[in-house]
């Protein structure tokens, strides 16, 4: 593959200003945020920020044509390594080159094994009315609710009515999911890179 004059590896578009749609417009830019935990600020706003130069433009897409943003990515380059070797009864470091996969290899690989809009299918692409993307984020947020009740207040809360309703929403969700995917609404579709121009 050819270098892309003048253009950096930028996957999820960290190199322009950050994710904005992070599982397909699901959650937010700033839902990759990871406050208290006194990260670098690249790493707290979930800007995994690449040096490579990049040697591909794609665009992810999966069999019902929804489609993610372009992303400027790079593919297999060499990387320095170094190693020590004894000699004369000394350590000495040696520099060397392996060949390692890039992020174009990586994302295909190993994060476009599912398309967000297939997953969880807003009310006008399930036919159904059920919005399954505000559903998980409420399921998410009952989680958290449940965690809060029972590690950061009094245990004995979980076992309290609001306890009791939390968990059953939460139940009740998950069937709805299990009913969208015996019906066929929600499923499993793989992404593919596909080159863009």
């Amino acid at each position: 593959m050819s270098t892309l004059l003048s253009v950096r590896c930028s996957p999820y578009g960290a190199e322009t200003g950050g994710p904005k749609h992070l599982m397909g417009g699901l959650y937010g830019s700033a839902s990759a945020r990871t406050p208290d935990m006194h990260l670098p600020q690249n790493v707290e706003e979930g800007e995994w920020k690449c040096d490579q130069p990049a040697q591909v433009t794609v665009r992810m897409t999966c069999a019902h044509g929804h489609r993610g943003q372009r992303m400027n990515l790079c593919s297999y380059h060499d990387e320095t390594v170094w190693s020590g070797e004894m000699v004369a009864g000394t350590i000495r470091q040696v520099k060397g080159s392996r060949r390692v996969s890039g992020h174009y290899e990586e994302i295909q690989k190993r994060q476009a094994g599912f398309c967000p809009p297939c997953g969880f299918p807003n009310s006008r692409q399930a036919g159904n009315g059920i919005d399954y993307a505000a559903l998980q984020k409420e399921w998410e947020g009952i989680g958290k609710s449940l965690y809060e009740l029972y590690y950061c207040g009094d245990p004995r809360a979980w076992y309290s009515g609001l306890g009791q309703d939390l968990r059953r929403r939460r139940e009740d969700i998950g069937l709805m999911f299990d009913e969208g995917r015996s019906l066929g609404i929600i499923h499993n579709c793989p992404l593919k890179l596909v080159p863009v121009s």
